[in-house]
């Protein structure tokens, strides 16, 4: 089996990072032949050579791009392909039609009018799969595969430098993601306003920092308020952390859901369409309404108050992770797909 792995995307964002890490985990656990085709980022470039993926980078620019697609017809008659499997919707317009399956791996809601040379679709959730049958993609087209995350345990002498607290006794709360708008981390912000003492480390970067940092500074909370930059290992951090909050206006599936889970912490998330059909309120995490700062304070402070709480959620989570989401779990279903949609 032959299995060209397509990314046009940036240098962060978590499609792109579970991108190398579902091609990784297939070069390590499988013996499936594969090749990566993606722009020349260093991040990846770097996660996929460790993992002895073959690379080749291309430009996947604007519509006058043509040799891209020429160049990448060439590579993938070359490889042989037996599939094509396309991240995000600029890969699928460009790949080519062929002797091989062109499949397309949907992390949200996106228009499949750049998705009308695929055969067969992924959807990381079953919401997204509901998604593509209600746009008219036949039901046997249709697969869902979720995401895993990075299993391994950290090691006893991880070197990790954690902001410092105010005061040893401070509680920390973490949140995750692009710094954009749809990740309503300006609602966290409010909501931490009304959460005493605790400091929030926000992990990512993106074109929404110098607003969250202005709203910080005029609700009174800056010094409350620590941004980690764009972080690809979560691992020290959760462990750190006392509540994960996923803030999310608009999250097809959460991946800082499932670290949270695998790691051990404990969690609030607003009911963006990802975290409530992952998350059982008052089971494996808290839910609070969209655009509720003052809820969410209330569902972080409860947890906060209460070790008994956190530590039921810690274990359900860990308990909900392993019994569908683990990294053997998806590389068998990705397996068994490949197999069943090639020529």
């Amino acid at each position: 089996m032959r299995v060209a792995q397509i990314m046009a995307g940036q240098e962060i964002g978590g499609a792109e990072l579970f991108y190398a890490r579902l091609t990784s985990a297939l070069a390590h656990d499988t013996d499936l032949s594969q090749i990566a085709l993606l722009r020349p980022h260093a991040r990846w470039l770097d996660m996929l050579g460790a993992a002895g993926v073959p690379i080749h980078t291309y430009r996947f620019g604007g519509r006058l791009d043509v040799q891209t697609k020429r160049r990448l017809r060439s590579q993938l008659e070359a490889f042989g392909a037996d599939v094509a499997l396309n991240w995000m919707s600029r890969a699928a317009r460009f790949c080519p039609s062929g002797g091989w399956t062109n499949a397309a791996r949907l992390g949200g809601y996106y228009s499949l009018k750049y998705y009308q040379n695929c055969q067969a679709f992924v959807g990381n959730t079953q919401g997204i799969c509901a998604y593509l049958r209600k746009q008219g993609v036949p039901d046997e087209r249709v697969h869902y595969i979720p995401n895993f995350i990075d299993e391994q345990p950290l090691s006893p002498d991880d070197a990790t430098q954690f902001p410092t607290a105010k005061r040893d006794d401070q509680a920390v709360l973490l949140a995750a993601g692009r710094l954009h708008k749809n990740k309503g981390f300006d609602v966290l912000i409010e909501a931490l306003a009304l959460v005493p003492s605790a400091t929030l480390w926000l992990a990512g970067e993106g074109p929404e920092q110098v607003n969250l940092s202005l709203l910080a500074e005029r609700l009174g909370v800056l010094d409350r308020l620590e941004f980690l930059a764009w972080q690809d290992d979560l691992r020290p951090y959760l462990r750190r952390a006392d509540v994960f909050v996923c803030s999310s206006r608009i999250e097809p599936l959460g991946n800082v859901v499932l670290e949270a889970w695998r790691h051990g912490c404990p969690l609030v998330a607003a009911r963006a369409a990802g975290p409530t059909e992952l998350i059982t309120d008052g089971v494996n995490g808290s839910l609070c309404d969209l655009e509720d700062a003052v809820g969410m304070a209330q569902a972080i402070m409860a947890l906060l108050n209460s070790s008994s709480q956190r530590q039921h959620y810690a274990a359900a989570g860990q308990d909900a992770y392993a019994a569908g989401f683990s990294r053997m779990q998806v590389v068998a279903r990705y397996l068994q797909f490949f197999d069943e949609i090639r020529p």
